[in-house]
């Protein structure tokens, strides 16, 4: 007996297949390309995700022994946000406008204004952000109305293929809290935003909870798939409530760091906690009866790649000679440099920022550069900058009081032992790590799978049995200190330099 998951994700499509026991037994990818018809638009074509969805599953099944009748549930996870369309005839309007698309700041205006930003906390527990989808349908509705007009159904990323493979039009409460329509407490549609954007409540799809069972495969999809007809399907989730699946976050207490391009801080809560503010989002989470808070930092590993992509010659030509990898390079040198990089501050804005400063104008900044610093100083000034923006983050979840005792990191970054002893002194708290690597958004929806499947009893158990941590950094208390006075100015630097932002990004 297996379980699959999909993850719809912004490069391409991941398929795996899990034993009862959690154990990775196949998985496969397909990409697809992404598309940017004007600066700062991105969008995908929906056919191309379930394109590359056929093709991974095909591909599995020719790989290995695994039967498709073996399979007894499946997950789905994908990106937040993106907005899908479909006409009557149940065909693609016009290509996803995708998470990181940033065309609709006049739309968050409007919603801001028309529903009110304490009204909007009140029902959807966040403040109104351009990236949310309600802002990219509005934005259809004043620059397509041609478009607008035929809409059938909305949905997100990863329902799309949910409906290709069911015939179902179902979301689930992690990804309709990313949309601005959702009563955050009620769990359901709020007719009351809708009324007030004047949207037919008809083109929304139907609620689930995460591990509930949305449909069963039907015999179109199987004779595409090669996947047997009735197969259940998972509500599944947004695919960072997923990877917090993934990793064993269901009960308050345990974080994660996801230290990928971006990072991603998310934390699981009893009860509804949200900051007036807006400096978090605060979602439904994928285990039932729970929630989460949210906080997304734009340019994680991203920025360490920017650095490595543009001015690591001189590391890569170490790499070359000793044969180790270009990041034990790097690593190796900016392990030789005091916490702080002697007064070398870094703001990794190099994609705006999302949490806790919802800025698309804010830019990348090296304040306190001198001639005495070296490629090693910028090097773990980088590491360091993405740690106090972790740590940024992470300080309005305390502020709201979110109990949190452990911080499990993921992703990419996590592999790198500076970084990690870094994040645990800027942060404070013990950082673990996972025992494997096959944690993530794929993985947490194998796991809904198999509870809406029955394989487990709920969440909790799956969790107890599939998922096992790794090492365990623990902060040193004086380096600590001397982390807590470098991050305390580096937040005394935004606020100064929000006002040039604004102005840069006029000229």
């Amino acid at each position: 007996m297996y379980l699959m998951g999909i993850d719809v994700g912004t490069s391409g499509v991941k398929v795996i297949i899990l034993s009862e026991e959690g154990k990775l037994l196949s998985d496969e990818t397909s990409s697809y390309p992404i598309s940017s018809p004007s600066p700062s638009w991105f969008e995908q074509n929906p056919k191309d995700w379930w394109t590359a969805t056929v093709t991974c599953i095909r591909g599995m099944f020719r790989s290995n022994r695994i039967k498709p009748s073996e399979i007894k549930g499946i997950g789905l996870s994908g990106m937040y946000h993106g907005l899908v369309l479909l006409d009557r005839g149940y065909n693609v309007i016009r290509p996803c406008i995708l998470w990181n698309d940033q065309r609709t700041a006049d739309q968050s205006e409007y919603i801001l204004h028309k529903v009110g930003g304490e009204r909007l906390l009140k029902i959807a527990a966040t403040s109104c952000a351009p990236y949310f989808t309600a802002c990219k349908l509005m934005w259809v509705r004043d620059n397509e109305p041609e478009n607008y007009e035929k809409i059938y159904k909305l949905m997100l990323p990863k329902d799309y293929i949910r409906f290709k493979l069911t015939g179902e039009f179902v979301t689930d409460m992690t990804d309709a809290s990313g949309t601005l329509f959702l009563n955050i407490h009620k769990r359901q549609w709020s007719p009351e935003i809708v009324e007030m954007l004047e949207v037919d409540k008809d083109i929304l799809p139907n609620l689930v909870e995460s591990p509930e069972i949305s449909g069963k495969v039907s015999k179109k999809a199987a004779e595409e798939t090669g996947l047997p007809s009735g197969i259940p399907v998972a509500g599944g989730a947004g695919d960072q409530a997923a990877a917090a699946i993934g990793n064993g976050i269901v009960d308050e207490g345990i974080a994660t760091y996801s230290i990928g391009t971006s990072g991603v801080i998310y934390a699981a809560t009893n009860e509804i906690k949200y900051d007036p503010a807006g400096r978090v989002n605060s979602f439904c989470h994928a285990a039932p009866g729970k929630w989460s808070v949210l906080a997304v930092i734009n340019s994680a590993a991203g920025s360490y790649q920017w650095y490595l992509d543009n001015f690591s010659d001189w590391a890569k030509a170490e790499a070359s000679k000793t044969g180790e990898s270009v990041y034990t390079v790097l690593e190796k040198h900016a392990s030789r440099i005091p916490e702080g990089s002697e007064k070398l501050i870094f703001l990794p804005y190099l994609a705006g920022e999302r949490h806790p400063h919802t800025n698309t104008n804010a830019r990348g900044v090296f304040f306190g550069l001198h001639a005495g610093h070296t490629n090693d100083h910028i090097v773990r000034s980088i590491l360091e900058g993405v740690s106090y923006c972790f740590r940024d983050c992470l300080d309005v979840m305390r502020e709201l009081n979110i109990s949190i005792g452990e911080i499990r990191a993921t992703g990419g970054g996590s592999k790198s032992k500076l970084w990690l002893d870094i994040l645990a002194n800027v942060s404070g708290e013990p950082i673990v790590t996972m025992a494997s690597d096959e944690g993530g958004a794929a993985f947490g929806a194998a796991i809904l799978g198999g509870v809406g499947a029955g394989v487990f009893k709920d969440l909790q158990e799956a969790c107890a049995n599939l998922i096992h941590t790794g090492d365990k950094v623990v902060p040193e208390k004086d380096r600590v200190e001397k982390y807590n006075r470098y991050f305390k100015f580096l937040q005394s630097l935004y606020p100064l330099l929000k006002p040039s932002y604004e102005e840069l990004a006029r000229l």
